[in-house]
């Protein structure tokens, strides 16, 4: 108990100090500093997510002001698969674009590279691996990189393989689900799934009727999170659903027939991605044709009835040769595209996910560019990633935007030379009151800075 106050006063000592760092003006009558004051001279100077959690826990009346008058704009973060894994300039993580865990002081990181494999609202599933020689073994952590705090998932003790994966949380009890898809056939879903209260993982192995003559594989590796269920969307096929609460049941979505490949023509490749904006599942559709053709475009569909499902495009498909923007190159580059595309499984999880071998309903894919998701808060503004580079497109405006370039330096995690098949860009989104991690007592710190006599 004695040690416990001790920590407590000198978390409160650090917290002050702090905020006298970011205001020099905050004195011991704290609280009686009025809240048009707060919110313009001290909480809007605030950029850093860390900065305000900090001042959430100054006092009462801050933590008050804080949930209810501040509206935090910068709450949303693309997290880049690169060695290390860092952000993109939407948001502040050390006071730069990015976050390396290797550069904090634990053993557990200071050995193999870490690559992020999914996200939960703030939470991070990341992975490295272990073992001696040849024989790798996967090893799973949650990390919130906010506040820093992390623990480690029970030993897979499982040889070191890529599976599409998926993390889904319980906020009020900081207890995680972990479910990797594993390869299935047409009328049977194989998953592996970890429930860290119970600390194991288990294998779990449901039948559902058939709606293709072949296997299928997902469009990402990433499950996406929504109406508490995890969701992979089927190439040129349907949404598979799982929720860890009906362990041994899936749910299938199927897309309308105006989505599917076949109708927008012969020699039409199809590249699409699954996201979520606004409360609404959605499919971004990057559809291009050969050369001279030029109608590629980008169509944005929506399942406007869950339950139905209904899907509806709610505005035009937007043309590469309309699209504007103020970087000369990236203008050129959408306006004279010339469609390229591999038959080879270019992210490598998908030869594993059909058991290594090749099959007959291989198709042509799109190299570049390459849809990746709509804004959280704003289903018309759509990520893209072109070569090197990750843009946002106003589908309103039709304007193009960049957001990072120059990462050439593995947008795809590599490990003794093999590209991992997760996907390039994980989405992170940051709230004033972080999620919870299992050990509390795990936290990565900085390595103090050496000081020279």
């Amino acid at each position: 108990m004695a040690s416990s106050r001790k920590r407590n006063r000198a978390l409160s000592r650090i917290k002050r100090r702090q905020v006298k760092a970011i205001d020099p003006c905050v004195t011991s009558t704290i609280d009686d500093l009025p809240e048009s004051l707060l919110l313009v001279e001290i909480f809007s100077k605030l950029l850093n997510p860390r900065d305000v959690i900090v001042c959430k826990s100054v006092s009462k009346t801050w933590n008050y002001v804080l949930s209810s008058s501040f509206h935090y704009n910068k709450s949303f973060a693309l997290i880049l698969n690169t060695q290390p894994p860092c952000a993109t300039n939407d948001t502040c993580l050390d006071g730069w674009r990015g976050f390396s865990l290797n550069n904090y002081i634990d053993p557990e990181f200071n050995h193999s590279p870490v690559c992020v494999l999914a996200s939960y609202k703030d939470v991070l599933l990341c992975m490295k691996y272990n073992g001696p020689g040849r024989k790798l073994l996967s090893q799973y952590y949650i990390v919130n990189p906010v506040t820093m705090r992390w623990t480690r998932l029970p030993d897979t003790r499982h040889e070191f393989k890529v599976y599409p994966i998926g993390l889904l949380g319980n906020d009020s009890t900081s207890r995680y689900y972990v479910v990797k898809l594993l390869s299935s056939t047409p009328s049977q879903l194989n998953l592996f799934m970890l429930d860290s209260k119970r600390g194991q993982w288990k294998l779990y192995r449901i039948k559902h009727p058939p709606w293709s003559q072949s296997r299928w594989w997902p469009t990402q590796c990433q499950a996406l999170n929504f109406n508490k269920a995890l969701h992979w969307l089927a190439h040129d096929g349907p949404i598979v659903a799982y929720s860890p609460r009906y362990r041994r049941q899936c749910i299938f979505i199927h897309r309308s027939q105006e989505m599917r490949h076949a109708s927008y023509g012969d020699g039409a490749v199809v590249s699409e991605t699954l996201t979520v904006s606004m409360g609404h599942l959605r499919i971004i559709q990057l559809v291009c044709y050969p050369f001279p053709n030029d109608h590629h475009h980008v169509s944005i569909w929506t399942l406007v009835d869950y339950k139905q499902p209904l899907w509806k495009q709610e505005h035009d498909s937007v043309y590469f040769r309309d699209m504007v923007s103020g970087i000369p190159w990236i203008q050129d580059y959408m306006r004279e595209y010339n469609l390229e595309t591999t038959k080879k499984h270019y992210m490598s999880f998908l030869s594993v996910f059909m058991d290594r071998k090749p099959r007959s309903e291989t198709r042509e894919r799109i190299i570049f560019p390459h849809p990746l998701l709509c804004h959280p808060d704003n289903p018309l503004l759509v990520y893209l990633y072109l070569p090197e580079t990750i843009v946002s497109l106003d589908v309103a405006t039709k304007r193009l935007r960049l957001i990072t370039k120059d990462i050439k330096k593995g947008i795809r995690a590599k490990f003794f030379g093999s590209e991992l098949g997760y996907d390039m860009v994980i989405p992170m989104t940051l709230h004033l009151d972080p999620s919870l991690v299992l050990d509390h007592e795990r936290v990565l710190l900085p390595p103090r800075k050496r000081t020279v006599c």
